[in-house]
């Protein structure tokens, strides 16, 4: 199908990654994506992976210093995905940050993006998979006394919109020009990029 954005201006894919579905959870990591519906019709997925920022952090830091919370069920829900997934998402690294630190670089990224392509809050939008991804990280901004990273009027849900603009019912369709064993679910900069390309190029369900 054709590109169903009426409006042209560029914005941005969210995602995270949890320990919990409530919005006191932990979160794991984050990742964000800016995109332009005009100009990137055509764009590879590996191009979008590769534009994207990847913020992994402190989980140990979440649970001490601002009481987030863990589910059994989402441990036992991560404990049955791929290896990657659980390496990239659970496993303590050198890279992980604190709440502040990875808050501003997900700011500054989207500050640096909307700069270079001349673009405010008043002409742009940033879409997520669902509420839990706004209210989780909203609810860790301001427990840590931090700005969040966009207005909550701000957020758009996919899910919903993939579903009216190809008839699905769950929130994914097939999309042009992908190979999927390039997707790798889970991941939330790989995740963003899935996204983005099914509302560019989503195909409609039969």
């Amino acid at each position: 199908m054709d590109s169903f954005f009426f409006r042209e201006d560029p914005m941005f894919m969210f995602d995270i990654e949890t320990l919990g579905i409530e919005s006191t959870t932990v979160v794991l990591s984050a990742g964000i994506i800016f995109f332009n519906p005009e100009k990137d019709k055509d764009i590879s997925y590996n191009e979008l992976v590769g534009r994207g920022l990847f913020v992994k952090f402190n989980a140990q830091e979440q649970i001490k210093e601002y009481s987030r919370t863990v589910s059994k069920s989402t441990l036992e829900w991560w404990e049955k995905q791929g290896k990657w997934q659980k390496d990239n998402a659970l496993i303590p690294s050198d890279n992980d940050v604190s709440v502040i630190k990875g808050y501003n670089q997900i700011h500054s990224y989207i500050n640096k993006n909307m700069q270079e392509n001349n673009v405010t809050w008043d002409n742009t939008i940033i879409w997520a998979r669902g509420s839990l991804d706004q209210m989780a990280f909203d609810s860790l901004a301001n427990k840590a006394n931090i700005e969040p990273i966009a207005y909550f009027n701000k957020w758009r849900d996919v899910r919903t919109a993939v579903d009216l603009l190809t008839g699905s019912n769950n929130g994914y369709c097939e999309v042009d020009n992908l190979n999927m064993s390039d997707v790798f679910k889970h991941h939330p900069v790989h995740d963003c990029a899935y996204d983005i390309l099914m509302l560019l190029r989503g195909k409609t369900v039969n």
